[in-house]
């Protein structure tokens, strides 16, 4: 129940006019774009708001583009795709988990970005009547916004539509048919970035503790740039050389 959704069905069903073909098959596959996910980008990375899966998708069309140099990767790679055992009725619904958690994942990025938006530049948007305008007319709306309006009804101060509980149900349900899923396009071959992306920003975002300590240490050692310690206040500098902390 997802306008894009919706005319993807469409799309898959219209003929062409030379018998036997379906005209998505014959269509030139480098995407345009008229700048609106760049931006969005950019104001994401302005703000500091990570929004990987719609700068993949931002990225991918960018991709696309180089076409030329795609169809000499491919006569160079010979790249083998192979068709996944499982049968088709456990495929199908692989891809409908996977695509449901993949677009209330990136939901959860383009809102938190609003979030934060709304916060930086002191633009007091209201999260609930956001997602209740969606609902009435626009290419992103789809029925999964009810289940946002009602946890921004429920807090709408919400960073992070992942932090909802209702949400979290909802997710954990899809959850493992979405791994499975990845799984199968990276064993295949198929490039499948959007959804990986997703499932990474989630393993991210609910991570209690994450490697990025390492990256903090590396940024003292190579530039004084100081790190901050899990067991005291302050900021700190070791002379990492000599092994002794200054």
């Amino acid at each position: 129940q997802s306008y894009l959704v919706e005319i993807t069905a469409a799309i898959f069903l219209q003929p062409d006019e030379k018998p036997g073909k379906r005209l998505v098959e014959m269509i030139l596959d480098k995407a345009g774009s008229k700048g609106t996910g760049k931006w969005t980008s950019q104001d994401a990375m302005d703000l500091g708001m990570p929004i990987p899966t719609i700068d993949t998708a931002v990225a991918i069309r960018n991709l696309s583009s180089l076409k030329d140099e795609r169809v000499k990767a491919a006569a160079l790679y010979q790249p083998q795709f192979e068709t996944p055992g499982t049968p088709v009725e456990q495929t199908i619904r692989l891809a409908h988990d996977a695509l449901f958690a993949g677009i209330l994942i990136c939901y959860a990025q383009g809102l938190a970005l609003l979030h934060k938006a709304s916060s930086e530049l002191k633009m007091e948007i209201p999260m609930p009547q956001v997602v209740k305008v969606w609902r009435g007319g626009c290419i992103i709306r789809s029925s999964m916004l009810e289940d946002f309006y009602l946890a921004y009804k429920e807090n709408p101060q919400l960073p992070n539509i992942l932090l909802d509980s209702s949400i979290a149900r909802l997710l954990q349900e899809k959850e493992g048919n979405a791994r499975t899923a990845v799984i199968e396009t990276i064993r295949a071959g198929i490039p499948s970035l959007g959804l990986t992306s997703a499932l990474g920003y989630f393993d991210a975002y609910r991570s209690e503790r994450m490697t990025t300590n390492l990256i903090q240490a590396q940024r003292d050692f190579f530039g004084a740039h100081t790190y901050q310690r899990t067991d005291m206040a302050g900021n700190f500098h070791t002379g990492w050389d000599q092994g002794g902390e200054s």
